[in-house]
């Protein structure tokens, strides 16, 4: 009986706490009301801009917040950006790009967002701490961004013709870059109009070609002292390598031009049989292949030393501009859309890895899932970081002569050596001057789950 007496005591407690707090709460969400916020996204596409104004719209119930939902097409997006930033109208949160974290930190056009985050980085996966955050902080001192998922590439496959070519291959155990190269080639046939590679020859081509020397390098990009190090002669045998499969026909001639679009509608088309690129890919194909048609393998190991060098980072994050009038609001609204139910929600649109911890229990993403590649490569012990171009801005770069002098090379315009050192030099010459005017900073290194 007192057992009983006792429980009924706590749950009128426990209702009488939890009253409380919704009121606390409710009283806390509503401490906004009547702001009014913009936000930014540079990628968008109808199915992200119904999620986001659907989202905007459950937001401002909760809060009083209004969210005007604004867009800018990707390819213009970093150039309006800057625009927006010098003339002081930048919105209050925008999806950013880490390539463009330089310009953007170092114009001061965002704000640290470690004092807002505080103890919650625990609700945080291991990857989103030891691996985006902690390069970020490496580089520029704080947090800036929250990623809206995490991304880790894989290389999409299709299984239809590997079947027919009887060529086995298994994620579990994966594969090497030889190998990868190797069924490349088995892959490519031109009578059926058939390539083996979906090869990326314009903006972004030097990203995934970076990576792959990056194997040659321990994953690092410059020495303590700022010098570069894929100035060697075993880069250059690698950038021969990567670049040879355009050269040698195993892409479309075409593909000299394309970028991210084409590389994906071409895979999904028939026309190529890899694609190496980010797990948001996994989305367009689920809905627009049948299962046997296509697989995820992981990302090659190194010929040189066996590790698994892959990019993670956020498929876009989301900053709070220094123009904002309300940051506070502006945090609401970043901690709202990563919430753990409107997060996992966008990720299954999207394509991406979930970010919180009590999101990664899901279908989706466990063994036999379409993403379980991807999550499997998040938590392989092999797995490095390869460290980032640099701290400065390399924007420009990045939209030029990063893929220009590639491209002079694939048209026999210059040697391989002319056009991999010319980037080189120019890196080597801007991190050296960064070093210069930020004596205090150390230069940035791979990083590993055990960092």
């Amino acid at each position: 009986m007192k057992k009983k007496v006792l429980s009924i005591v706590l749950a009128a407690v426990m209702t009488l706490g939890m009253a409380q707090i919704c009121v606390a709460e409710s009283n806390d969400s509503k401490e906004f009301e009547g702001v009014s916020l913009r936000f930014l996204d540079v990628s968008p596409s109808e199915s992200r801009q119904a999620y986001y104004e659907e989202a905007f719209a459950k937001f401002e119930e909760e809060t009083g917040i209004s969210v005007t939902y604004e867009s800018v097409p990707w390819d213009d997006a970093a150039n309006k950006i800057t625009v927006l930033g010098a003339s002081d109208q930048l919105p209050d949160v925008l999806t950013t790009h880490s390539g463009w974290l330089g310009q953007l930190t170092g114009s001061e056009w965002i704000i640290p967002l470690t004092d807002y985050l505080g103890d919650s980085t625990e609700e945080y996966t291991t990857a989103v701490n030891k691996l985006f955050w902690q390069s970020e902080k490496d580089r520029y001192g704080d947090i800036y961004t929250i990623p809206d998922g995490m991304m880790v590439k894989g290389i999409f496959v299709r299984k239809d013709w590997c079947e027919e070519l009887g060529i086995e291959l298994d994620p579990e155990k994966g594969w090497t870059y030889d190998e990868y190269f190797d069924v490349v080639k088995k892959l490519t046939d031109p009578e059926k109009k058939r390539y083996g590679v979906s090869y990326r020859g314009a903006r972004g081509a030097f990203d995934p070609l970076m990576t792959y020397l990056q194997n040659y390098t321990g994953g690092n990009t410059y020495d303590s002292e700022g010098n570069i190090l894929i100035k060697s002669d075993e880069c250059l045998e690698a950038f021969e390598k990567w670049t040879g499969l355009y050269l040698d026909g195993y892409a479309p001639e075409d593909s000299i031009n394309w970028g991210f679009t084409e590389m994906v509608d071409n895979f999904i088309g028939g026309l190529t049989g890899t694609l190496m690129n980010d797990s948001e890919v996994a989305a367009t194909c689920l809905a627009n292949m049948e299962d046997d048609q296509w697989m995820v393998m992981p990302v090659p190991k190194s010929d040189k030393d066996g590790k698994l060098y892959n990019l993670i980072n956020g498929s876009y994050s989301l900053s709070i501009s220094s123009d904002s009038e309300n940051p506070d609001a502006a945090w609401k609204l970043i901690e709202f859309l990563t919430r753990t139910d409107n997060s996992s929600e966008y990720c299954r649109m999207s394509g991406l890895i979930p970010i919180k911890k009590d999101a990664a229990e899901d279908e989706m993403y466990g063994e036999g899932g379409p993403y379980y590649t991807f999550t499997m490569q998040l938590n392989d012990p092999n797995l490095v970081v390869p460290a980032t171009m640099g701290p400065f801005d390399y924007t420009d770069m990045h939209q030029g002569m990063m893929h220009e002098e590639i491209q002079k090379y694939l048209l026999g315009d210059e040697d391989a050596k002319t056009a991999l050192y010319t980037i080189a030099d120019e890196l080597e010459s801007r991190m050296k001057t960064y070093l210069e005017e930020h004596p205090d900073v150390q230069v940035e290194t791979a990083l590993t789950m055990d960092d």
